[in-house]
């Protein structure tokens, strides 16, 4: 009979239990380290394309500023100068008055050139030809000079003509195209236009007809931007290292561009207008022809686009902004980065990511295989006993092993071999014996469940202190590192006010001291004071000092308040103001009372009392403060998510706190909230460990239980609670003067 038994067990085939242990194990570390691997590669790829759409979008909206206030300028000066001639303000025959003008205005605006031509012939401009270059005048006027020549002529400190610089024979300005369309269209229009003579500018002219009451053409007021000025301030823009901005007309042609080129060639020394897609810079070139290639015409592009493209096996970023003016002007506003600009690091981190789970799977993988051998082994030795006492071989006896569980399951073993031994010798003898063992055994595994049970809730409440205890001490070092850190320097900003503000004072003292015995300065002193407004810079600095002082005093305030609130828990209690402590904690939940779209913001009453310090663990009586406050704040959020907008404007969420001294020397707090309020089926669990009515990931059921083991168990206080649903809670905490440690 035991040699069949034998046989039997022997012929069984399944799966051997250390591949049963090493294989899930090895599987979840491989599953947990290639997750954790692609969702550092991936997160990291997303935060690029984030990156970019945010670069590119502050770019874009600058340059789309630059060009209102740009393009305005040269507009607003057109048109304010036909308007003075149309009100008679200024006399358009008074050739010299325009000069001197016109040279006022271009002292103050950035501006190429502004002129005045008439149906009669005369021509005044004031500008400049070169970047750099002098601001001339120039006067074409047959009746003064006999002819059609254009006298250049340097200018004096007061605007006026000085020297002949240069002549320009027999100019015809009708013969301009920005004439012909301005007399063709009979509005204000811009014109861009390719100078064909050195130095080859590429300007923009905003062109104002002035009409008599017959409407017939008397004169166009102009007004010359040079599209350099737009170059400039787009290669002055912060892009990315290789990033490029550019602007297009809709026919494809450049206005300007970030790269260094002009947006014109010499063709047969004659310059042309450059295309996008003849570009010398191979980024903006790629970007033209693949905007093309999305719309056969770029006029179709009506609204802003995000676009991306390849470039040598590389991602490129494209944003496609239109912009426009009131008088004619249509551009595409063009910013384009390349990923590469961005992945440098990404790719560092990513390879350093690969190779820390490549060493974590292939460590926890020996550590799988070893451990499982360890446990297998023992666990064999038991399945070969077990063996041979099903084959009759009762006299076997399993040797003990290091580890605690498998020594004490080798004893049970050899006892139960014994026993097996003991009663089949004595079977037949001994029935009642082995039921009255049954029952003993039976009362043994209920007192071990018994037993097992209790330490579970130990357990438990242990791992639900240790939770929170850490999360409010990570909370505690980040604020106090926080605090910290913001602390020294704002110390010597403030520190350093004082003396700023002194010297401030003693500089304007000896400023008004020179202006009182030196009161008629050098032109150049005067004028440069009426530039900076000398009279209010002098007024403002010691108010913007002051300001300046009040904000890092408010910013010290702040850090304190935060130090406080950041107390870890200490070996030893401490007097503390618990009035100072729940603002403190209100310090950390400001952003919760906020109004949130259309919501009020929470009110906050305050009652606090006159309290004495009281003696406890401040660290741990903030957390209780920050756990009902946060739970009040849930509520009442719940609340209002279950109510229209009218009814929530009509009745805000509220948070009451007040604090009191009472007969029996305990500091009463209550905070009170007006949310759901607490269901009567769940009062009496309220204070269990890991009980929460909260959804899935909003809370874990510990807050309230760590605060009643706080105040009831660490300082000898009460903690209690009234809550009406549907009208709100109110919790109250009792906190002796002096700490009853339990």
């Amino acid at each position: 009979m035991g040699k069949q038994l034998k046989a039997k067990i022997g012929s069984r085939q399944g799966i051997p239990l250390q591949v049963i242990l090493v294989v899930p194990f090895v599987l979840q570390i491989f599953a947990a380290v290639g997750l954790t691997g692609y969702l550092s590669i991936r997160n990291g790829q997303r935060a690029i394309n984030d990156l970019a759409v945010q670069l590119q979008r502050s770019v874009s909206n600058r340059i789309n500023q630059h060009l209102d206030d740009f393009i305005f300028t040269g507009r607003q000066i057109a048109q304010l100068n036909a308007k003075a001639i149309e009100l008679k303000a200024l006399n358009p025959e008074d050739l010299d008055l325009l000069g001197r003008y016109f040279w006022q205005q271009m002292q103050v605006y950035n501006l190429g050139y502004i002129n005045l031509v008439s149906e009669s012939g005369n021509f005044i401009g004031v500008g400049r030809f070169e970047r750099n270059s002098p601001v001339t005048i120039d006067i074409l006027s047959p009746q003064r000079f006999g002819n059609n020549d254009v006298y250049i002529y340097q200018v004096n400190s007061q605007g006026e003509p000085a020297t002949l610089d240069l002549v320009n024979k027999t100019f015809d300005f009708k013969q301009e195209p920005w004439y012909q369309q301005t007399v063709e269209q009979k509005k204000p229009i811009w014109n861009l236009f390719q100078w064909i003579d050195p130095p080859y500018h590429l300007s923009l002219a905003a062109t104002y007809p002035i009409y008599d009451a017959n409407d017939r053409l008397k004169y166009i007021s102009w007004t010359e931007l040079r599209t350099w000025e737009i170059s400039s301030f787009l290669r002055q823009l912060s892009v990315s290292t290789s990033g490029r901005t550019f602007i297009l007309e809709r026919n494809g042609l450049l206005v300007g561009s970030s790269a260094d080129e002009e947006p014109y060639r010499l063709v047969n020394n004659k310059p042309q207008r450059l295309r996008g897609t003849e570009s010398r810079d191979p980024l903006i070139q790629a970007s033209v022809q693949y905007m093309q290639q999305q719309f056969q015409d770029l006029s179709q592009i009506k609204s802003q686009q995000q676009l991306e493209f390849w470039q040598n096996g590389q991602r490129q970023f494209l944003q496609v902004t239109p912009w426009s003016d009131a008088w004619g002007l249509d551009w595409l506003v063009v910013v384009a980065v390349p990923e590469a600009d961005f992945m440098g690091q990404i790719q560092d981190n990513t390879r350093i990511t690969i190779w820390l789970c490549l060493i974590a799977l292939g460590t926890a993988t020996l550590l799988g295989i070893y451990t499982s051998r360890w446990i297998a082994q023992p666990i064999a030795r038991l399945n070969v006993a077990s063996r041979a006492i099903a084959a009759g071989e009762l006299d076997l006896v399993v040797q003990p092993d290091h580890v605690r569980e498998f020594e004490e399951l080798a004893h049970s073993f050899n006892q139960m071999a014994q026993q097996l031994r003991d009663s089949f010798r004595a079977l037949e003898s001994a029935n009642h014996e082995l039921e009255q063992t049954n029952a003993d055994l039976e009362n043994r595994v209920h007192q071990r469940t018994l037993e097992l049970s209790e330490a579970l809730r130990d357990l438990q409440q242990t791992q639900a202190q240790l939770i929170q205890t850490e999360k409010m001490s990570s909370l505690g070092q980040m604020v106090a590192g926080v605090a910290h850190e913001i602390n020294n320097p704002v110390n010597f900003i403030h520190g350093n006010l004082n003396h700023a503000k002194s010297y401030v004072e003693e500089l304007l003292t000896t400023l008004s001291l020179y202006q009182k015995h030196y009161a008629h300065p050098a032109t150049e002193i005067q004028q440069y004071a009426e530039e900076i407004d000398l009279a209010f810079l002098m007024q403002d600095a010691p108010q913007m000092l002051e300001s300046m002082q009040e904000g890092t005093r408010r910013i010290r305030e702040i850090v304190t308040t935060l130090r406080n609130f950041s107390r870890l828990d200490e070996a030893e209690t401490k007097q503390v103001d618990l009035n100072q402590g729940i603002d403190s904690t209100l310090l950390i939940l400001k952003y919760r009372f906020k109004a949130k779209h259309e919501i009020p913001e929470i009110r906050l009453v305050k009652h606090y009392a006159n309290l004495p310090l009281t003696e406890c663990y401040a660290g741990q009586i903030n957390q209780v403060f920050m756990n009902i406050l946060t739970n009040a704040l849930d509520a009442i959020d719940q609340r209002n998510s279950q109510m229209t907008l009218q009814e929530v404007q009509q009745n805000p969420g509220q948070v009451t706190i007040s604090t009191e001294l009472d007969k029996t020397q305990q500091v009463i707090v209550r905070i009170s909230d007006n949310g759901m309020g607490i269901p009567e089926s769940i009062k009496g669990k309220l204070f269990d460990p890991f009980f929460t009515t909260k959804p899935v990931g909003k809370g874990t059921g510990l807050g309230l239980s760590i605060c009643y083991q706080i105040v009831v168990g660490q300082h000898g206080g009460k903690l209690d609670y009234i809550s009406t649903p549907g009208v709100g809670t109110e919790f109250i905490i009792a906190i002796p003067l002096v700490a009853v440690v339990q």
